[in-house]
């Protein structure tokens, strides 16, 4: 069944964002709320050699400005970009989809936007494009704090620190993931993973629902 969903700007967002997005029949992203810190709107979590490894993108601080999510500027001060897209390489050079995509997404990285984001949302461009999805995103025009029941809202439950739960029941389904051989089964990690490691099965990966009983 089809949904309402509102959710936050995201760098390289999890695999579940993605699965909201597909499954909902509305998708907004909240571009008026405050920034806030280790969360997904400046961080994506991928699968190295050595497990679990945060990419975290640099803002300015300063609390003389304001501190809604459309002013927050990347902080370009230490190389980052550099650092991103060496740890992407290292840890998905060898992944069976990786020179197909790979200059398309990292591309994105390069750019050198000003506002996170600008970045994100150029972000989410290129891989609803890469999925071939085709969805009406829009952003909102002011901030509400709680919503009724008519739309989900996953802007706080979709954070590196909440197990997976939404009113989707979203399932993140196993499927070979780079260094398997070293780990257990990963889930919810970037998208990057996803693609990099199924490329066109990524689709089918993210319509999957928990099944039930």
């Amino acid at each position: 069944m089809a949904y309402d969903v509102i959710l936050t700007t995201a760098y390289f967002p999890p695999i579940q964002y993605f699965a909201e997005i597909i499954n909902s029949d509305k998708v907004f992203i909240e571009t008026n709320e405050n920034y806030s810190r280790q969360s997904y709107r400046n961080r994506c979590n991928i699968l190295s050699c050595n497990g679990i490894l945060p990419l975290t993108i640099p803002i300015v601080r300063n609390n003389n400005e304001n501190n809604n999510i459309c002013n927050i500027k990347i902080d370009y001060s230490t190389n980052w970009q550099r650092l991103h897209l060496n740890a992407i390489v290292s840890a998905y050079g060898k992944s069976p989809f990786f020179s197909y995509y790979s200059d398309k997404l990292l591309d994105t990285i390069k750019q050198n936007k000003e506002l996170l984001i600008d970045l994100n949302s150029n972000i989410l461009k290129v891989i609803l494009e890469i999925l071939k999805v085709k969805k009406e995103i829009k952003n909102t025009d002011h901030f509400v704090k709680e919503y009724s029941d008519d739309i989900i809202d996953l802007r706080y439950s979709i954070h590196p620190k909440v197990i997976i739960k939404s009113n989707s029941e979203f399932y993140n389904k196993e499927y070979i993931q780079t260094f398997c051989d070293r780990f257990k089964f990963i889930p919810n990690l970037s998208i990057l993973d996803l693609i990099f490691n199924l490329g066109p099965e990524s689709l089918n990966f993210l319509t999957i629902k928990k099944p039930s009983n």
